[in-house]
């Protein structure tokens, strides 16, 4: 059991004993009384169940799928086949650089561009700046042109964004409103990919650029630097995730909710590399602190009764390093003064294909974590 999980159990468990005993002593007593008096005998189960959790305070607690059991969610309450559900209003396409499509290229206008890229530095404050870098290859606008959305699609991703950046204007990009300001009772469905930024997975990369594993000994190598960082962010994230996905289904409430997680970036047994200056050890921990982020996304979204669309297998054996790789590799030399390009370590079209791929399938036949 990974040390983020550890630290929610413990925390879940405290408060244990006899109050909880004597509470659900009470409960069950009087859910019996109900039992034998009401005609709704059959949802007694479920009614306990959700009951008993809230007397003890457990959020680890199985709530009924509200499309059916797990991993069979049946007919969704409206009647309709659950790709109808998804496209009959509008599609809001939210999160970071991994919705937004960077890397992906073919911007859209006005979300790659920044004045602030001259000599003359005292002024940059006042210069207008947005590299959202929405791409037309991203895997909103694939299943946007596969799908038929009666509301059409709405595109608010931001290569960059937070979970701060979901709920408030992105001060880091001019004309960037709020994510969630697209949603509404007419959204039909919600793609989010977010939680990446939040870790620091880009500096992470840098760091182990800089000085990994096999580096310089008298300076700090990088996964020490973050390591223990990661793990401690991790157990708020999860905190974090459940109540942005609360949130999202409070401003969308006729929507579905898709979770998508991220890939490993590395081939499963890499070499050291010298074309991005990362050594094998260092990819291998990478990877292995992209898998413990989905297993916190997964969780958030379970027990929020969201949807999770998890890549890892479909990108299995395309990853940086592989013959056909689904990301782009360090690309030095970015925009303005950069020296390196924001694309660098981001999945290319083919990469958003099968993003694009693995959430049409979930539309079509959902399967919940």
């Amino acid at each position: 059991m990974s040390g983020w999980m550890r630290r929610l159990r413990r925390r879940d468990e405290r408060g244990a004993g006899t109050l909880e005993y004597v509470g659900v002593t009470i409960l069950g007593a009087v859910l019996v009384l109900g039992l034998l008096y009401s005609p709704a005998s059959g949802d007694i189960g479920n009614g306990f169940r959700g009951a008993v959790c809230s007397v003890i305070q457990r959020t680890d607690c199985e709530e009924p799928n509200p499309h059916g059991e797990p991993g069979d969610p049946g007919d969704p309450p409206s009647g309709q086949t659950p790709l109808e559900d998804a496209t009959d209003g509008e599609y809001v396409a939210i999160g970071d650089s991994f919705a937004s499509g960077e890397g992906a290229w073919d911007y859209e206008d006005g979300t790659d561009f920044d004045d602030r890229d001259d000599l003359w530095p005292f002024n940059n404050d006042e210069e207008a700046h947005n590299r959202c870098h929405r791409s037309g290859n991203a895997y909103s606008q694939i299943l946007s042109e596969n799908n038929d959305f009666a509301g059409g699609t709405n595109f608010r991703a931001c290569s960059g964004a937070t979970i701060e950046d979901l709920n408030n204007p992105n001060d880091g990009n001019t004309d960037e409103p709020t994510q969630y300001d697209a949603l509404n009772e007419d959204t039909s469905l919600v793609t989010v990919s977010i939680g990446g930024n939040d870790l620091g997975f880009a500096d992470v990369l840098k760091d182990c650029i800089i000085n990994g594993a096999r580096g310089v000994g008298f300076i700090e190598k990088c996964q020490d630097k973050h390591g223990q960082r990661i793990e401690d962010r991790l157990v708020t994230l999860y905190d974090d995730l459940m109540a942005e996905y609360a949130e999202i289904r409070r401003r969308a409430p006729n929507a579905r909710i898709i979770v998508v997680g991220y890939p490993p970036l590395f081939v499963d047994n890499p070499s050291d590399s010298y074309g991005n200056l990362l050594f094998a050890e260092d990819q291998v921990w990478m990877n292995e602190q992209a898998a413990a982020l989905n297993a916190v996304i997964r969780q958030a979204a379970a027990d929020s009764g969201v949807e999770f669309v998890d890549p890892t297998s479909a990108f299995q054996g395309h990853g940086i390093g592989s013959d056909d790789p689904w990301f782009n590799d360090l690309d030095w030399g970015g925009p303005g003064f950069s020296l390196v390009d924001p694309s660098s370590f981001h999945p290319n079209a083919q990469g958003h294909q099968a993003f694009a791929d693995l959430i049409q399938q979930q539309l079509e036949n959902p399967q919940y974590p």
